[in-house]
């Protein structure tokens, strides 16, 4: 999980709080809060647990960090992939910022033609290494890169699919694809092609099946439970903690 990383490579939670930041993401239940932030000369994106309340940060957010610097250690190195990951602490992970807007903020004939086998590419290669990322739909974790291709980001669904049986590894990674396929088809259908329309019609009706999101952590039923009965004391404790 990045545990060594190279002198400046790194940093503490105490130059953390030294350094100049600018919040990227209030998070609301069970969602980090995420900042950018400039340490040793370089920007940062770092995603914090430690505000959340007692059960909260640590039933969840220690679970989520580990979770996915395991997912970005296994992916270093793959383009698309935030880079420079590590472990802050066990409430916080840090990776390279890269300057960039979320997919969800350009309009969808704006979109790069370019951005989508790039994307595709990136997912290939991540399950080449058996990691799934599941939240693909999500344009908010599609970053186009101000230098071009595509970052993918927040990890935290990420399913680890080494000794699953093959037919249904493939099966999510035609799940995870079909994500891709469904920007793509949205800005622009001209290149999508037939054999990828027809992956996107299927996972689309596989999807209406899925169970393994909700289960990979914790049940729907208890997420929801706790989301009421710590949701509104995260929003007053974060905001304690920023003022």
């Amino acid at each position: 999980m990045s545990s060594n990383p190279l002198p400046g490579e790194s940093f503490t939670r105490e130059e953390f709080a030294r350094a100049e930041r600018t919040l990227v993401s209030q998070g609301r239940w069970p969602k980090a809060t995420v900042w950018k932030v400039r340490i040793h000369g370089a920007d940062w994106i770092f995603k914090d647990f430690s505000t959340r309340p007692f059960l909260t940060r640590n039933l969840i957010g220690a679970t989520l960090v580990r979770r996915e610097a395991r997912a970005l250690a296994r992916l270093a190195g793959v383009p698309g992939i935030p880079p420079g990951a590590f472990v802050v602490d066990r409430f916080a992970l840090a990776y390279k910022f890269t300057p960039g807007r979320p997919l969800a903020s350009i309009p969808g004939r704006e979109q790069p033609a370019e951005l989508f086998p790039a994307l595709e590419r990136t997912l290939q290669a991540m399950h080449a290494r058996n990691i799934l990322h599941l939240d693909v739909r999500n344009r908010r974790n599609v970053i186009v890169p101000d230098s071009g291709d595509v970052l993918l980001i927040d990890f935290e669904s990420n399913l680890d699919t080494r000794g699953w049986p093959a037919g249904l590894r493939r099966a999510l990674e035609r799940f995870d694809l079909g994500g891709a396929y469904k920007h793509w088809a949205n800005a622009h259908p001209e290149t999508l092609g037939d054999a990828r329309r027809e992956m996107l019609e299927r996972s689309t009706r596989w999807r209406k099946l899925w169970v393994f999101r909700g289960l990979w952590f914790y049940p729907r039923a208890v997420r929801k439970y706790l989301k009421r009965k710590f949701g509104d004391r995260a929003a007053r404790a974060s905001r304690r903690n920023e003022s």
